[in-house]
């Protein structure tokens, strides 16, 4: 999944360096894959709505009062990591072709092999700008934070197929891990751009793993949201989203193996029957409370720090909380 669900209003400065960003990121790729690119609506408006990662790079980079072309192109390889794991993450699950048959079948491998191209590439291109930028400290980062992630993605899976085995914490920790591990990833490089004390690059660290969490809960609440509103097919891991851990916390293993079942067989209306239920027992509640929760801890991760406007705004994105009656781009009230 690891979609950005949310936005916050971002300041002048944040949006045209972030299009400066999205430029960079669609300059970067050779004419064959910028027309995929374009045909699929990669930009930074629907794949991935804000783009949260870079984002954070480079409020913290400002925050340290360091700006110009070295953090934002560290901040656009940041968002090429991140758009090489969306890419992948989508491959065998979720696209719909018309049709039946040889064809459609023919159709679908071939935009997954594009998938699996452009996120190659992607990631190909992020670990060349993070090397040419030379940062010893940032080039070990991104190797232990690659490798660090493959490993919870390998957990999931083995989880998933060891379900006898498994418990629902270790299953969402897998599943949120992803994300926390890049966006501690993009504030450290931040910090590290920035010549932070090393105790509050590890705070902002803190910070960063705490936020994954709130992003992966808000994910998983917009996610069960979309099937409600629209229709919308469930993403690959939704058996593994926070709602559904809570129920297998909460009735136990059958319940939530029903559930799973469900998402993987049952007709639109089924899932929207099941996602009342969901409602019904407060267990989408439980989980924004959850994600209250996160936001509050890592809110305490950046006590100490010194008060600048890049502070203030790095404060707004953890208090974020979704609310439907909102426009886009508008923020709830801390």
């Amino acid at each position: 999944m690891d979609r950005d669900a949310f936005r916050t209003r971002v300041p002048p400065w944040a949006q045209k360096e972030l299009e400066q960003v999205h430029g960079y990121v669609r300059e970067s790729l050779p004419e064959t894959l910028r027309s995929f690119w374009d045909s699929n609506g990669f930009g930074v408006a629907e794949f991935g709505r804000q783009p949260l990662r870079p984002y954070l790079v480079l409020l913290v980079a400002r925050h340290y009062g360091c700006t110009g072309e070295r953090p934002l192109r560290l901040a656009a390889g940041i968002h090429m990591i991140h758009m090489a794991s969306l890419l992948h993450d989508r491959v065998g699950y979720g696209r719909k072709v018309p049709g039946t048959g040889s064809d459609a079948d023919r159709e679908r491998h071939h935009r997954e092999a594009l998938d699996i191209l452009l996120g190659d590439f992607f990631f190909s291109k992020a670990s060349r700008l993070i090397v040419e930028d030379g940062d010893t400290r940032i080039i070990q980062d991104h190797i232990r934070t690659s490798l660090e992630s493959a490993e919870a993605q390998a957990r999931l899976v083995s989880l998933d197929k060891e379900r006898h085995k498994a418990d629902p914490a270790q299953c969402f920790e897998a599943a949120a891990d992803k994300v926390s591990l890049l966006l501690g990833l993009g504030l450290r490089v931040g910090s590290i751009l920035g010549n932070a004390a090393r105790e509050e690059e590890e705070a902002l660290s803190r910070y960063g793993f705490l936020l994954g969490r709130v992003v992966r809960i808000y994910e998983d609440l917009s996610a069960w949201e979309g099937i409600a509103d629209q229709g919308a097919a469930p993403p690959s891991d939704m058996r593994f989203s926070h709602p559904l851990i809570l129920l297998w916390e909460r009735e136990g293993r059958d319940a939530w193996e029903e559930a799973a079942g469900r998402l993987q067989t049952s007709a639109i209306q089924d899932l929207e029957d099941l996602r009342a239920v969901l409602d019904d027992q407060g267990i989408l509640a439980a989980s924004m409370e959850a994600a209250m929760t996160y936001s509050d801890q890592a809110l305490g991760c950046l006590e100490g720090l010194a008060e600048t406007e890049e502070l203030r705004l790095l404060k707004t994105v953890a208090r974020f909380r979704p609310d439907p009656e909102r426009g886009p781009g508008e923020e709830a009230a801390p």
